[in-house]
């Protein structure tokens, strides 16, 4: 009988490493205006995190631990993303 370990797969990676760029790109798009608008390709990236970790939580040799901390993290930058808009948005009107 061969005894399989779980491990963590590139969907866990690759979800992982999106979302941190997708956090970088808020913080940095909060502070410094891009001349094009950034809000459709965050809102991609953080769809594609979400299917990315779903599906690694259905895999049956897929370690959990990556993948709900994925989602976690996509979730938070989501709510980041819409206190630096909230924010944005008062200045606008009390400056």
């Amino acid at each position: 009988m061969i005894i399989k370990t779980k491990k963590c797969s590139w969907l866990s990676y690759t979800a992982f490493i999106l979302v941190i760029l997708l956090a970088a790109l808020s913080v940095v798009y909060a502070f410094v205006p891009a001349p094009f608008d950034l809000t459709l390709p965050f809102y991609i990236g953080i769809s594609i995190v979400v299917i990315l970790s779903l599906i690694a939580l259905r895999k049956k040799h897929e370690k959990k631990i990556l993948a709900v901390c994925n989602l976690i993290l996509a979730f938070l930058v989501l709510g980041l993303k819409g206190f630096f808009s909230l924010i944005d948005h008062i200045s606008y009107f009390v400056l």
